[in-house]
């Protein structure tokens, strides 16, 4: 890990508040002020592709040109994996469940990198890290239960555990296959992948609820906020500090995204019960294992192989 700075403090501060501040933004988007719905989970996800896709698209048109016909496709599994389908994932599951807890399960994507890199991407792990995985695991399911067993509850969870994994695909994708692209480039290339069908499938919404809804301003403002800040300026801002302070220290931005979920969720008048606290301490223990690295007790997975 590189020498960790002031201005590295900062961005983790700053990143760590946009993202965590991203799941209440899909709130505001879904509901209006009296809890009535607004906008729908599957517009949500098109309007926060679309926007960002035109955000970051200066970095597309400028590095387009470059890409191997071989980067396409690893960039499309990015754009699937990484953008299109979590951005559904989550807005349709926070239509049932609060943000503070889809912000507190999305810390199992460091989790899922791992589990997936081990099984398809040739990586190595070491006794620490299962155990982290196992912690992990077990503060998710703790969270969960705690909520209680209801349909909403426990299936629009699993959405969410879902779209982690999915991140864990496309983390080890860019890591694996597309580490001669810039960053910023991946990241608007991909967004625009997905920002295509998303398009198509907005135009089929009653997208006039925007102008007729009396708070429906106010959600595609939240949207515009979240496309604009969340996708397109923190994924610059990332891609900043991993080049800066390294992927270790640009990675510890995921144990304070709950916190601030859960916090602007408290503000919103959502309830969280002392014993999701504990579980979700628990969780953050299994995600910091799992980052730890051993020289020792490394284990591989025989017959590995590449996605």
């Amino acid at each position: 890990m590189k020498n960790l700075s002031l201005s590295s403090i900062l961005t983790i501060a700053i990143l760590a508040f946009i993202w965590g501040s991203s799941f209440i933004l899909m709130k505001i988007g879904l509901k209006a002020q009296d809890g009535s719905p607004v906008l729908s989970g599957i517009q949500v996800a098109c309007l926060r592709m679309m926007i960002a896709s035109l955000v970051l698209s200066p970095f597309a048109v400028r590095g387009y040109k470059k890409l191997s016909r071989s980067d396409w496709r690893w960039l499309m599994v990015v754009g699937i994996c990484g953008s299109g389908v979590p951005a559904f994932l989550f807005a349709i599951s926070q239509q049932y469940i609060d943000s503070g807890l889809a912000g507190i399960l999305n810390a199992l994507t460091p989790i899922f990198t791992l589990i997936i890199g081990l099984g398809f991407f040739k990586r190595s792990t070491h006794k620490k890290q299962v155990m982290g995985m196992v912690i992990g695991f077990t503060g998710a399911v703790g969270i969960i239960a705690m909520k209680g067993s209801s349909f909403e509850n426990g299936i629009y969870s699993f959405l969410i555990i879902l779209a982690t994994i999915l991140y864990g695909i496309s983390v080890n994708t860019v890591s694996s296959k597309l580490q001669h692209v810039p960053a910023p480039v991946i990241s608007s290339i991909s967004v625009g992948i997905a920002a295509i069908p998303c398009s198509l499938i907005f135009l089929t919404t009653p997208y006039e609820i925007i102008v007729q809804h009396p708070e429906g301003i106010r959600s595609f403002s939240a949207i515009a906020t979240l496309a604009i800040i969340g996708t397109g300026f923190a994924n610059i801002l990332f891609f900043r500090l991993t080049q800066k302070s390294g992927a270790v220290l640009a990675a510890s931005v995921t144990y304070l995204i709950p916190l601030v979920a859960v916090c602007w969720g408290s503000l919103m008048g959502e309830e969280i019960s002392f014993f999701q606290i504990i579980f979700a301490f628990v969780l953050i223990i299994g995600v910091y294992l799992t980052h730890q690295k051993n020289a020792q007790s490394t284990l591989t997975t025989a017959n590995s192989k590449e996605m």
